[in-house]
C-alpha cells in the first residue's frame, strides 16, 4: 500500500471519532431467508460464483521451491498443486487419465514424479505422461497428449489462485489484482507459520457476511476483541466487487495530535480484504492471516484459516517470534469461531419461520455491496 492510500485510509477512519452514532455508509437493506436454503439457489452459486472464478488457493511459500506441491480440493474438485522445474506454479485435477484415480494422496511434499497409486502411470510436474506400465497393452495411446489435466493457475505476489474448471477463461479483474498487489507490499520472504481447518454447519454466505461489518464487535467479541476497537466505524471501499475494510482501534483518536510524518494504519486499525470468490486477508501488524471458504453443501462450509509471518530463526529472538505468532494464531482462531458460532446459529433458525428477510443496517454497507455483486454474477 503506498504512503498516500494509508493516510487517505487513516483519516477517513479519523472522521468522526467519538461520535455516538454509527458511521451510515449505505441504505437499509433485506436479504430473503431463502436465498440461504434454496438448493437451486446453492448450486448456481457454487457453479458460477466459485467454480467459475479464480480461487485463493495457497500462499506461494507453500510451494516454494521446484518438485514442492500440495494437494487440494477447490470446490469439490480434487487439485494438485504444483511448482514445476522451470518455476512456474500449475494446478491440475489430481485426476489420473488411465482409470480416475487420484494421483497423490500426500497433503504436500516435494518430489520429481507422481505416480499414482493404483497402476503407476507416472507424471512429471508439468503434467506430461512420463512411464506407462506395460505400455504394450495400450497400442492406442497417445502418451504425447495424455497429460494431466490442467487448471486455470494465476500466481501473483504471495498468492496463487485456481479455477477448478478446465478450460475456463478467467483472469483476476483490475480491483482483485490492485488489492493483491497492496498486499504484495506487506514483505517479501513471509511464509506459512500455522494452519486450521474445519466444517462450520452454515451456508457459506454467513460466513463471509461476518467479516464484513463491525456492528456485532462489542456484543459477540466481548471477551476478545471488543476492547480494541470502536463501534461500528470501520469503513470499506468496492473495486470490482472485491473489498477492502479498515477496522479502526480505539488508540486511532490519538492520531489527532500527532503529525501525519507519524501515522501508521496497521498500529491503529486492522485492514480486512475479501476476495472474491472465496477468501479474506486479515491484516495486523507484523503478520497476516488468510482465511479461505469452500461450500461443501448449502449448510456448511470448509474454512482454512492459515497465519503468514516472517520465517523463524534460531536462538532467543526466533523464540520470541515463534510466541508471538503462536499468540496471534491462536487468538485469531478464538476470535473468528465467536463469529462462526453465531452462523450455525443463525443457520439452525433459518428455516424455522421466524424470519422472512435478514436486515443489514444503514452502517452495514460493506454487506449490501458484496450481495449486489454476487447478485449480478449470478444475473438475478
Amino acid at each position: 500500500m503506498d504512503r498516500d492510500t494509508e493516510l487517505a485510509l487513516l483519516r477517513a477512519s479519523l472522521d468522526g471519532v467519538g461520535a455516538d452514532q454509527p458511521r451510515a455508509d449505505g441504505a437499509e437493506r433485506e436479504v430473503p431467508v431463502e436465498h440461504y436454503l434454496d438448493p437451486a439457489r446453492f448450486e448456481l452459486e457454487r457453479r458460477v460464483f466459485h467454480r467459475g472464478a479464480l480461487n485463493l488457493v495457497a500462499h506461494a511459500s507453500e510451494i516454494a521451491s521446484p518438485g514442492s506441491f500440495r494437494t487440494l480440493e477447490v470446490v469439490g474438485a480434487p487439485v494438485l498443486l504444483v511448482r514445476g522445474d522451470d518455476g512456474r506454479a500449475r494446478a491440475f485435477l489430481n485426476v489420473c487419465r488411465h482409470r480416475g484415480a487420484q494421483v497423490e494422496l500426500r497433503d504436500g511434499g516435494q518430489c520429481k514424479r507422481f505416480v499414482c497409486p493404483y497402476h503407476a502411470w507416472t507424471y512429471r510436474t508439468d503434467g506430461r505422461l512420463d512411464h506407462v506400465r506395460h505400455a504394450e497393452g495400450f497400442p492406442s495411446l497417445d502418451v504425447s497428449s495424455t497429460s494431466l489435466t490442467p487448471l486455470p493457475c494465476v500466481e501473483r505476489g504471495p498468492f496463487v489462485f485456481v479455477c477448478p474448471e478446465p478450460g475456463a477463461d478467467v483472469a483476476l479483474s483490475a480491483g482483485a489484482e490492485r488489492l493483491v498487489d497492496e498486499l504484495a507490499g506487506l514483505g517479501e520472504g513471509l511464509v506459512v507459520f500455522a494452519r486450521e481447518r474445519r466444517v462450520w454447519r452454515a451456508n457459506w454466505k454467513l460466513l463471509v457476511e461476518g467479516g464484513l461489518e463491525s456492528y456485532h464487535f462489542k456484543i459477540a467479541h466481548r471477551d476478545t476483541i471488543a476492547r480494541f476497537f470502536t463501534d461500528t466505524r470501520s469503513t470499506f471501499e468496492v473495486y470490482d466487487g472485491n473489498l477492502r475494510s479498515v477496522l479502526p482501534k480505539s488508540s486511532i483518536a490519538q492520531l489527532g495530535d500527532r503529525p501525519e510524518s507519524e501515522w501508521r494504519l496497521v498500529e491503529h486499525a486492522n485492514v480486512l480484504y475479501n476476495l472474491n470468490p472465496n477468501a479474506s486477508v486479515l491484516v495486523q501488524d507484523g503478520h497476516y492471516a488468510i482465511i479461505s471458504m469452500s461450500p461443501v453443501a448449502i449448510d456448511a462450509t470448509g474454512i482454512d484459516i492459515i497465519t503468514v509471518g516472517r520465517p523463524i530463526e534460531e536462538g532467543p529472538r526466533g523464540d520470541k517470534a515463534r510466541a508471538f505468532l503462536e499468540a496471534n494464531h491462536a487468538f485469531t482462531l478464538k476470535t473468528l469461531e465467536e463469529d462462526f458460532r453465531i452462523a450455525e446459529q443463525i443457520q439452525r433458525g433459518l428455516d424455522t419461520g421466524a424470519n422472512r428477510a435478514l436486515r443489514f443496517a444503514t452502517f452495514e454497507g460493506a454487506l449490501s455491496a458484496w450481495h449486489d455483486h454476487l447478485a449480478s454474477r449470478l444475473g438475478s
